[in-house]
């Protein structure tokens, strides 16, 4: 992953574009986000002050559903970018207990932020930017940061393991931005253009299979590791810590 001052997250117009248009962009945004809710009120129904990681939090969004249900919980959340966290304390505003800290994953993996144990770890659309091996030390990173019993769960987008798919699932989020493009009356950008930009082998994107990342998490020590939605390359993932 390239130095996270230089990416395009960290310009201040490209991080506002983007979340005025995540819903727009991402396929079932509103489904995936939904499926994690689920998950923390049936595996942590009943459990009160949970402590909560969300790592690449972007504008809070994910953190503000689980907290609108359970005000209990106590969360930390993490980005590199100074513009999405001013979001997300915009959207949180009036919750207690919310922790936010500017750091990208490079820092938490060179240990130069301090962060404390927890409960759950959740991410969304944020590990795809780092490489295979990188994606190993940060899923090692958050093992070690989740209490015992502690889980993990990630949306984000994956590679199909084969270049057919690959090009199938490229035409269903063509056709899932066309479709909503010409509903909000988006004129400004095409689908194929962000698909190119997607494809650019100079984007921070390094999407893994969806096969090689439930590995890593077994062979981390994870437990209960399966795909818990997919819908082409966009998927929800995780496991829980022995």
């Amino acid at each position: 992953m390239e130095n996270f001052g230089d990416s395009s997250w960290a310009k201040e117009d490209f991080s506002k574009k983007y979340l005025e248009r995540a819903d727009i962009y991402i396929v079932d945004r509103s489904k995936m986000l939904w499926m994690v809710v689920s998950f923390y009120f049936h595996f942590f129904d009943g459990r009160k002050g949970i402590s909560l990681l969300d790592l690449g939090c972007g504008d809070g969004m994910l953190t503000e559903q689980i907290l609108r249900l359970d005000s209990t919980a106590s969360v930390t959340l993490v980005d590199g970018s100074e513009t999405m966290l001013q979001k997300a304390r915009e959207r949180l505003t009036g919750f207690e207990n919310v922790c936010f800290v500017q750091a990208s994953f490079h820092e938490l993996l060179r240990n130069e932020v301090k962060l404390s144990e927890f409960d759950l770890c959740l991410s969304s659309q944020a590990i795809h930017h780092l490489d295979t091996s990188e994606k190993t030390s940060l899923f090692r990173y958050i093992y070690v940061h989740l209490n015992h019993g502690g889980c993990f769960v990630n949306i984000d987008v994956v590679r199909a393991a084969s270049g057919e798919v690959q090009e199938w699932y490229y035409a269903v989020w063509r056709d899932w931005m066309q479709a909503m493009f010409e509903r909000f009356n988006i004129d400004d950008e095409l689908p194929t253009d962000i698909i190119r930009r997607y494809k650019d082998p100079s984007s921070m994107n390094r999407p893994d299979t969806l096969e090689t990342q439930l590995r890593t998490l077994s062979e981390t020590g994870f437990t209960n590791v399966d795909c818990y939605y997919k819908n082409g390359i966009f998927t929800v993932f995780g496991g829980k810590k022995r």
